[in-house]
């Protein structure tokens, strides 16, 4: 048993006072509301029950934010084991936001950094409940103690395995109220283009710079490889400015870039720490092999070293909802790295190979967003097919002959529009995202 969060369905009616206790308690250190309100069925569908989630930070045993932090920037205190968020250690690469599925965490423009509940610690000290739960005029939201177990399948809520440190009573009444008549699957539908309103918190106007990095981890990949093995002359100068370009790019993501060093500190866990920490040493290594061009080993280790930031790059976005059944995307930053190498050394087989590869792990995805009335973009995804790989293929022998130019491009082309169908296509979970994704299952339930 430890103390925790207790918050009943069936009394809570979205009042927000809870929201307001938070804010007139911590309203010196808050720049947003740290505790939000969530509606079930907002647009009062009739066969579904209309309830709140009020939620904030969980505290969680086992908490996504602490270990996917590439600057160690969250700690679990002593006592009850709150999680602590050191503003002087984050950089403002706005990750946690991503990994954490209750929206904790939140990036604030004007600081660079990011703010979250501290469950009133000040009065936790003291012997009193967080403000929030001590001034919920309907008792839904309590702090008392806990058990910490795997929740129920409960409608709205996310059970991501991080033992969050809330204890949800159910709904007692799961049903929306009895109906004369069936709705038609015209209201059906139309409820369900209501239902998917919530926004992607991963936005490619403003994460543009991801789409040019990781393109540019992929194509430093490729050609440095074919460069070490003697397959191509290769350029220090441009392999150099691109990857300071690269850099550059990285840090543009960072709300604090003056503390960019820190991104490599969490190695043991942050998978963007990783990345981050192996693309440096391949950048690094790659260099000095072009001063001792002699030692074979520092070549292939440097080689190796791009491939698994590479492959660390794909971990990232683990955290991503996972829309399909394989998790593997044909813009896949480790695939694309073999591609280019492929390319650069000449490599037909393999070359064609891994573009049939990408072919089907495209075709598979479109496919699957249409039977299961997914949207994506046609435009840009047919653009894709054919920059990427209906033109390669009819200048494909020319490529055979000698290096081309135009086939490169091409490629690039390709696997530029593929990156950005990724960030288009990308969102995490949160609360009213898992809320929809409920209600959107029951009403196409209900709809077939």
């Amino acid at each position: 048993m430890t103390k925790g969060f207790f918050f009943d369905l069936n009394k809570c009616v979205g009042c927000h006072a809870c929201v307001v206790a938070c804010e007139i308690e911590n309203g010196r250190d808050q720049h947003q509301p740290w505790r939000a309100i969530s509606a079930f069925n907002a647009y009062q569908h009739p066969d579904l029950p209309v309830f709140h989630y009020s939620l904030a930070c969980n505290h969680c045993e086992d908490a996504p934010c602490m270990n996917d932090c590439p600057a160690a920037a969250f700690v679990k205190e002593d006592g009850i084991q709150t999680i602590k968020h050191l503003a002087d250690n984050c950089i403002g690469c706005k990750y946690c936001t991503w990994s954490c599925p209750y929206d904790a965490p939140r990036f604030i423009k004007t600081t660079g950094i990011i703010e979250k509940c501290t469950l009133c610690q000040h009065r936790l000290e003291e012997g009193k409940k967080p403000s929030c739960a001590n001034l919920c005029p309907t008792g839904a939201l309590d702090f008392a103690e806990i058990e910490i177990k795997e929740q129920s399948r409960i409608p709205g809520f996310t059970e991501a395995g991080i033992n969050p440190k809330i204890e949800i009573v159910e709904l007692r009444r799961k049903k929306g109220p009895e109906m004369a008549t069936q709705i038609s699957k015209t209201a059906i539908k139309n409820y369900r283009n209501l239902a998917s309103t919530t926004p992607s918190k991963i936005n490619l106007k403003k994460d543009w710079v991801l789409v040019l990095f990781t393109l540019l981890i992929a194509f430093l990949n490729g050609y440095f490889a074919a460069g070490m093995m003697g397959f191509m002359e290769i350029s220090p100068w441009l392999f150099a400015g691109l990857g300071l370009i690269s850099l550059g790019l990285s840090s543009f993501h960072l709300g604090k870039k003056r503390r960019a060093w820190r991104a490599v500190i969490h190695v043991k866990n942050s998978w963007l720490s990783r990345e981050i920490l192996f693309y440096m040493l391949f950048l690094g290594t790659g260099m000095m092999w072009f001063f001792v061009p002699d030692l074979k080993y520092l070549g292939y280790s440097s080689i190796l070293l791009g491939f698994v930031a590479a492959w660390s790059a794909d971990k990232v976005y683990r955290v991503l909802i996972k829309t399909t059944r394989i998790e593997w995307h044909s813009s896949s930053i480790f695939l694309s790295s073999l591609l280019f190498m492929s390319i650069f050394t000449g490599n037909h087989r393999f070359a064609a190979i891994i573009l049939g590869l990408k072919l089907l792990l495209f075709f598979y995805r479109k496919i699957y967003f249409q039977i299961h009335h997914i949207s994506y973009n046609r435009w840009l995804s047919f653009f894709r097919v054919g920059l990427g790989f209906v033109l390669p293929v009819f200048i494909w022998p020319a490529y055979f002959e000698q290096f081309s130019f135009s086939f490169l491009l091409l490629i690039i082309s390709g696997e530029f529009i593929d990156r950005i169908l990724f960030y288009l296509d990308a969102d995490v979970i949160s609360p009213t995202k898992q809320i929809e994704k409920d209600i959107l299952k029951t009403l196409d339930n209900l709809a077939s």
